[in-house]
């Protein structure tokens, strides 16, 4: 597993994120005005708020493929397998790796963002960047094209909050309703299933109403919550970006609510766990720590 590759599966964590070939994409416009009005923004948050609410933590088993076109014009495509963790409302942690070895480590909490390159034994490298100071460039240098605190909003599980949120409208197709709701770099639209309402589809736009970031979610599968009931999660999330070629799958299995290490959201641990060799701070004046770990570190 190569450092471009682990790029790739930055942009999956989403996340992690984190989420293009089912769901509202539209095979033919249909029209719309005859279907009468969608559901409202009201009616669809609450049944959206109440499933999700549910989910305070989640736990999974993820298998992860990314395909794409490395710096130098190359086509890769690597898997991997780990765990994805999430605790929330800003907790995520996404682990990649293979034959029980560690290659890959994406997180955020509340604070600070991160990305952990453990593949070469003899040089394992950290990034680690503030929420606060993080920018578009920034994310981009871990592979990321969203706002590394939207990630869990991306994969379908935080509410909906109506005051910030716009009103419902159809997809071309007919088969999905979406709302969008106000980012930090734009806004995140999401697309739910007419009939089941649950996000298959959340879409990222940057402040000029750009697509940046593209998840389709399917595969919908039940995950144990603390009162041991169950709620409906995602099974599979595929992300894509306009300005990538490549794209990330991510496949869930055995999701649960769990208490999680908190160690898992805290990098100076994970540093010290991984025994890193050395830190970039995304944040420093004239940093230029992405484009060193893109270049290996020449």
């Amino acid at each position: 597993m190569n450092k471009i590759s682990l790029a790739g599966f930055a942009s999956a964590a989403f996340a992690l994120v984190i989420c293009v070939l089912a769901g509202c994409s539209s095979t033919g416009k249909i029209d719309v005005s005859k279907l009468g009005p969608p559901i409202s923004a009201v009616d669809l948050a609450e049944r959206h708020n109440d499933r999700v609410s549910r989910i305070d933590t989640l736990w999974a088993r993820v298998s992860v493929r990314a395909n794409g076109v490395d710096a130098a014009g190359n086509s890769y495509e690597e898997q991997g397998e780990g765990r994805l963790q999430i605790q929330k409302p800003s907790n995520v942690s996404i682990s990649i790796g293979k034959l029980g070895e560690t290659y890959f480590v994406f997180g955020a909490n509340e604070e600070e963002y991160w990305a952990f390159n453990l593949a070469d034994n003899d040089r394992k490298i950290a990034q680690i960047g503030s929420i606060e100071l993080a920018t578009p460039a920034k994310a981009a240098a871990l592979g990321l094209p969203i706002h590394p605190a939207e990630l869990i909003a991306l994969c379908g599980l935080m509410p909906i909050d109506l005051a910030r949120a716009s009103g419902t409208r159809w997809a071309d197709d007919g088969k999905s309703v979406g709302i969008s709701i106000p980012a930090h770099w734009g806004s995140v639209m999401l697309w739910f299933d007419a009939r089941t309402m649950l996000v298959i589809r959340s879409q990222a736009f940057d402040a000029e109403n750009q697509l940046i970031a593209d998840a389709q979610l399917s595969r919908y599968k039940e995950a144990i919550v603390t009162d041991q009931s169950t709620q409906m999660v995602p099974g599979k999330i595929e992300l894509t970006s306009p300005r990538d070629q490549g794209w990330v799958r991510i496949e869930i299995s055995e999701p649960r609510s769990k208490a999680i290490n908190r160690r898992v959201y805290q990098p100076a641990k994970l540093t010290r766990l991984y025994r890193v060799h050395e830190t970039f701070d995304l944040d420093a004046d004239g940093s230029d720590a992405g484009s060193d770990i893109e270049n290996g570190g020449e």
